[in-house]
Formats: C-alpha cells, sequence, structure tokens
C-alpha cells in the first residue's frame, strides 16, 4: 500500500519559519486544515521587528 500524501510537507514549513523570522515574530505556531495551513502569530522580538503599523498611521 502506498503511503498518502503529506497535508503539509517539511519544505513549506521551512518556508513560514523563514518568512515569520525574518519578519520579526518570535512565537507563533501553524495548524494543518486539509486544504488549508493557519500561521497563528504570537509575540513580535522587538529588536527585529520594523515599525509599529499603528504609529505610522497617526
Amino acid at each position: 500500500m502506498a503511503h498518502p500524501r503529506a497535508i503539509l510537507k517539511q519544505s513549506d514549513l521551512t518556508r513560514y519559519a523563514k518568512a515569520l523570522r525574518a519578519a520579526g515574530i518570535a512565537e507563533w505556531r501553524v495548524e494543518v486544515l486539509p486544504g488549508k495551513h493557519v500561521i497563528i502569530a504570537g509575540k513580535v522580538d522587538e529588536d527585529t521587528a520594523g515599525p509599529d503599523p499603528d504609529e505610522l498611521l497617526k
């Protein structure tokens, strides 16, 4: 019997991790559902984060 196709590939997860690290997101998780991946971001690392969007709009 053949193995079923993975819902989330390791290359996808690595891509998500690199993008979130580059955005300065310190804590995050990925919820994997059939047909979609939901990324939930937590705290922002202040050392690598960009400007606060709310402050830019004032």
